[in-house]
């Protein structure tokens, strides 16, 4: 039987000023939301729930000098290999042009505030496998550990942020310049790498998060990586191109995935899970978001994209805890303030303290103009507090308004339990995989109507059908692509089911063809585009502006 894959395109008009789109082929084109579909588990054998009484063997190698200064460190000059377990004690830097292999299994034990920094030109390449992770964790014993055990991994690049005169200098006393005119830089590669115990404030807002990433460029690889029990962020992003999947962040005290300066990057199936017990001394969200800390429409702003993202908060339900403590009840599971233009796809976000909160005035205006800052194809539930909160003067109902549009897909629960999901809030035996019913299925940006549980990807013979730009105002393109000559007939509905036009009503060659929709014929409003390719019929939504 054949089918048809909906795929929607739009432009992007620079590379270095807007992300990539949503469509882009670096994301798999699933059908659910959320990180996770109900029969796969991508964080077995290399992630760690209990990293307090994990038993690690002694170090037998120490790297570092007790100094933690760019100027008394340590600093590696030339390529080097590490295995075994080893104490990192201090600031160690690798410095531009070496590279740091770091072999699978390795273990590394950070004493107090100790951090490994990959310097601008610098690579390292850790790359784990499932069955035998790389792991940075505390010096301190098992049942000993504790947040903030020490500083984190940072690693400085050379591509572009939004900073005056394009360089930055790494947080937390690292000294570490990043930044310049390069999105494809490379500063190597880590995979099935776990951070235990990291982050930590050296002063106010000065802080090493989990993983620190300053301009790293595209042409990194990171894939399969969990940051447990930071002490402040567990991802943090400081403009950059750098793109991602496989992320865990669990039970971080400060926010989860924190993007700043111009990050550009693309984030693929993403785990946030929290422990109501640990929180900062701030707001602890999920999502926090700045174009920069002034809140300039400086260039490139930040554009990055989420999706697949499953966050689950501090809160199982309205009464467990009974009180969340106050930096959680402040805290919400997306805070996109000055002037940022985020987006969100296809995730879920249960339990926390506030919903969506965007502050500002131009975060607010480019979500309601032209969805340059959006959430879509997403679900907010159980929120303890405001599920919409704005400093904006469209207020609460106006951004209500907005986040509930028909197109965009998205929806609120009052109940966590409502998405159906095993067992997300059990500390003692986590699962977050969706049940059957789960809203969470067919849910997707990408999927088609009664697509079931099938992604996108999985659909056979390779016929599709695609619509651009989508929304549309002037004027779209339908491009059809037949892998055999067929006969086809395309009719666009509104959404009261009455026939507005007949696009097609022929034989049509195997290829490429393409309509262009004249959309004088169009209001505002969503319409359907009913294509049948011989006697198998698909539809795929239009929205017009």
């Amino acid at each position: 039987m054949k089918k048809i894959s909906l795929l929607l395109f739009a432009f992007c008009i620079s590379y270095l000023l807007h992300a990539q789109t949503i469509n882009d082929s670096f994301f798999s084109k699933v059908s659910y939301i959320g990180a996770f579909d109900g029969t796969n588990d991508w964080t077995t054998g290399w992630t760690e729930w209990d990293p307090i009484n994990a038993v690690y063997p002694a170090a037998t190698v120490t790297k570092g000098n007790g100094e933690f200064s760019r100027t008394t460190g340590t600093h590696i000059t030339a390529n080097e290999t590490w295995s075994g377990t080893i104490k990192l004690d201090g600031w160690v830097y690798v410095d531009n042009v070496a590279t740091l292999t770091i072999n699978p299994g390795t273990i590394i034990k950070g004493t107090a505030t100790s951090a490994l920094i990959i310097e601008r030109g610098g690579k390292i390449m850790a790359e784990g496998t499932s069955t035998s992770p790389i792991v940075f964790t505390s010096e301190q014993g098992a049942g000993l550990r504790a947040n903030s055990d020490w500083a984190g991994l940072v690693i400085c690049g050379k591509a572009p942020n939004n900073i005056a005169g394009g360089e930055g200098v790494a947080e937390g006393g690292i000294d570490s310049p990043y930044g310049g005119s390069d999105p494809h830089d490379n500063s190597g590669s880590l995979k099935y790498v776990r951070v235990e115990f990291p982050g930590y404030e050296v002063a106010t807002n000065k802080e090493i998060n989990g993983l620190t990433l300053c301009s790293v460029g595209d042409g990194t690889t990171i894939d399969y990586l969990q940051v447990s029990h930071s002490g402040d962020d567990g991802f943090e992003w400081f403009g950059g191109t750098v793109n991602a999947k496989h992320l865990i962040s669990y039970k971080t005290e400060d926010d989860d995935f924190d993007t700043d300066n111009g990050y550009i990057g693309m984030v693929q199936f993403g785990l946030i899970a929290r422990d109501s017990s640990i929180v900062d001394t701030d707001a602890a969200n999920a999502f926090e978001s700045d174009n920069n800390e002034g809140g300039t429409a400086d260039n490139p702003k930040t554009h990055a994209i989420f999706s697949n993202i499953s966050a689950f908060g501090p809160a199982a339900s309205a009464s467990a805890p009974a009180v969340l403590r106050p930096k959680f009840a402040e805290g919400s599971a997306m805070r996109l303030r000055r002037n940022t233009r985020l987006q969100i796809y296809n995730s879920i976000f249960a339990g926390w303290g506030r919903g969506v909160r965007i502050e500002s005035e131009g975060s607010y205006g480019s979500a309601v103009t032209d969805d340059s800052l959006t959430v879509q194809n997403s679900i907010i539930a159980g929120i303890r507090g405001t599920y919409f909160q704005t400093d904006a003067a469209a207020g609460a109902s106006g951004l209500r308004t907005w986040f509930m549009a028909p197109k965009l897909e998205n929806d609120t629960l009052a109940d966590a339990s409502a998405l159906l999901i095993n067992a997300p809030f059990n500390y003692d035996s986590r699962n977050f995989q969706p049940v059957e019913n789960s809203p969470v299925f067919c849910a997707s940006y990408w999927a088609l109507d009664n697509c079931g549980q099938v992604g996108i990807d999985e659909y056979k013979n390779g016929n599709s059908v695609m619509a651009f730009p989508n929304p549309f105002n002037k004027s779209t393109d339908i491009e059809l692509n037949l892998t055999e000559t067929a006969q086809v007939t395309i009719t666009i509905y509104d959404i009261n089911g009455k026939s507005i036009e007949i696009i097609a009503n022929q034989t049509i060659q195997a290829g490429t063809s393409t309509w262009e929709i004249d959309g004088s014929k169009y209001r505002s409003g969503l319409y359907i585009d009913k294509i049948i390719i011989n006697d198998k019929v698909q539809t795929l939504k239009l929205m017009a502006n």
